[in-house]
């Protein structure tokens, strides 16, 4: 299973591996509990949006999978109930695409109180390290929204970056402000592994 053409790995067309070949999945009733199976089996988080007719672009190769129909706990996308592997022929304007989380926590350490310090996201088993350059305010106000911190105070470039071997996120963030989850934001992706800066927060608390 893999995403393409996506912002990033954790966004794309669906699609899978069958027979040494790669296809599509076809659906008119591609649902979030589908999506929400494809994201974790990915390990890219939780399942944001749903999306059916080639959003991510028309694929190629068969239509492995067609009517799909997921309950949301399945461990792999082929798993849930469907009409059997490529047996149904579907025009690829029908491609099936996700957008995940794709990080499954977030968390400010090392700050002086539990709502300050430096952000860092959760992706798969490890903990990713932010950019200063990556967010802005808009961005620090949802997060301590979403870790119940009270109001964004500021943004500091954390520890300069040096050559710590850390893993670091490459996606940048652009809040409105109003989302509820750091997850819900639009971002771009940098393929840069560079970052002069990590980046602090610090919240009301």
């Amino acid at each position: 299973l893999r995403l393409s053409n996506g912002t990033g790995p954790c966004s794309g067309r669906v699609e899978v591996k069958h027979e040494e070949e790669w296809g599509t999945v076809c659906d008119g009733d591609w649902t979030i509990e589908d999506a929400e199976v494809v994201c974790k089996q990915l390990q890219c988080g939780s399942a944001l949006q749903a999306l059916n007719r080639a959003p991510f672009g028309e694929g190629s190769g068969p239509t492995w999978l067609y009517r799909v129909n997921c309950h949301g706990d399945e461990s792999a996308l082929w798993n849930c109930s469907h009409g059997g592997w490529g047996v149904f022929t579907c025009p690829h304007y029908f491609d099936t695409g996700v957008v995940c989380s794709g990080f499954s926590a977030l968390r400010l350490t090392g700050g002086d109180t539990a709502c300050s310090g430096h952000l860092k996201v959760k992706q798969e088993e490890t903990w990713a390290t932010v950019c200063f350059s990556h967010i802005d305010f808009k961005t620090a106000s949802v997060i301590c929204k979403e870790l119940e911190c009270g109001q964004a105070l500021d943004i500091l470039r954390g520890t300069p970056f040096g050559d710590r071997h850390e893993l670091i996120w490459q996606e940048e963030f652009h809040c409105a402000g109003n989302e509820t989850h750091l997850a819900h934001c639009p971002r771009i992706l940098h393929r840069s592994k560079t970052c002069p800066h990590d980046a602090t927060v610090v919240c009301s608390g």
